[in-house]
């Protein structure tokens, strides 16, 4: 995925200690994606740290005082409320060395980027029960398990609390064979009908099949760990009628490529609001027709040294 322009790896997708990992929460209530009030900071601790009977956390519920010189980096904004410009996307600079910013990239869903040892960026840490704040630079350097701990304020007036996730960093993802890998992939798109004024996750599972019989079996698996790198999409609306063009592009590859998301089995997910279409420039200058009818969607993404362009799929909005 990409942040401000810059390409990331997110947690799900074998990050390494060698390049920008996203850490990304998407924060829930009543079913619905919800912005918590405020996002106090976000603390990354090295996962055996927080083993029984150890832990990071106190008995408030809040990050353990004693537990300071822990912290390996703390991301934090000036501004806590999520309503402030603080959280904008736009801040994150990577080449500025200073990335320890929380960022805000859609209704809910927050990231903090953890770059490589190389650039050091630090982050203020502010505990509640400490008396001072504590400037820390960014400690994590090895491989290993770690722990990122969000301390956030659900709603105003609440209680600070902790939200306790992992994620693994690998020493790299090279590996050496003595053959090209040779591969194929099988695209499917799994929503096939919309109903007009839904907005939907749009669906694109990828199943890679590695076709050198020679290659070790801890190298094919290897191999089909976070195979998907820079997906972007581009949906057409199919017209019948003689009088309008036969495609009609909605959306391009331009316009999608820093929005999809990447799961850990290399599904891509596209978030899709159908209501958008009431406003779009080709239903207002008449070339796209109706809002419902077929449309057609084609999956674009980098695989070792290949673009791989998925077969049209069709989905119908009714």
């Amino acid at each position: 995925m990409k942040i401000n322009g810059y390409q990331v790896v997110t947690r799900h997708e074998r990050p390494t200690v060698l390049g920008p990992t996203a850490l990304l929460l998407y924060f829930i209530n009543d079913g619905q994606y919800t912005d918590p009030y405020e996002i106090s900071g976000v603390s990354i601790f090295k996962s055996s740290n927080n083993q029984f009977p150890s832990s990071v956390i106190g008995s408030n519920g809040q990050i353990d005082y004693a537990a300071t010189g822990q912290v390996l980096m703390n991301f934090t904004n000036t501004n806590s409320q999520t309503t402030s410009t603080d959280f904008n996307p736009t801040n994150y600079d990577p080449g500025e060395g200073t990335a320890s910013g929380i960022y805000r990239l859609d209704p809910g869903k927050y990231a903090v980027v953890l770059n490589q040892p190389s650039v050091q960026p630090s982050g203020e840490f502010n505990l509640s029960s400490g008396p001072n704040s504590v400037r820390i630079l960014n400690g994590v350097s090895s491989t290993g398990d770690y722990l990122d701990v969000w301390t956030v304020n659900r709603v105003a007036g609440s209680q600070l609390d902790t939200i306790i996730n992992e994620f693994t960093l690998t020493e790299d993802r090279f590996f050496g064979v003595t053959e090209p890998l040779l591969f194929r992939c099988s695209t499917r798109l799994e929503n096939n009908f919309l109903v007009l004024g839904s907005k939907v996750d749009l669906k694109f599972t990828n199943e890679f099949t590695l076709e050198n019989a020679n290659i070790d079996r801890s190298i094919t698996n290897l191999f089909k760990q976070s195979l998907v790198t820079d997906p972007m999409l581009e949906i057409y609306k199919k017209n019948q009628d003689r009088n309008l063009p036969a495609r009609v592009e909605v959306s391009g590859y331009t316009a999608t490529s820093a929005v999809m998301d990447t799961t850990s089995e290399d599904t891509v997910v596209f978030s899709f609001d159908t209501e958008a279409l009431k406003t779009h420039p080709r239903l207002l200058d008449g070339t796209l027709g109706s809002m419902t009818g077929t449309y057609v969607a084609r999956l674009k993404f980098s695989a070792l040294n290949q673009v791989v362009v998925s077969n049209e799929m069709a989905f119908i909005i009714r």
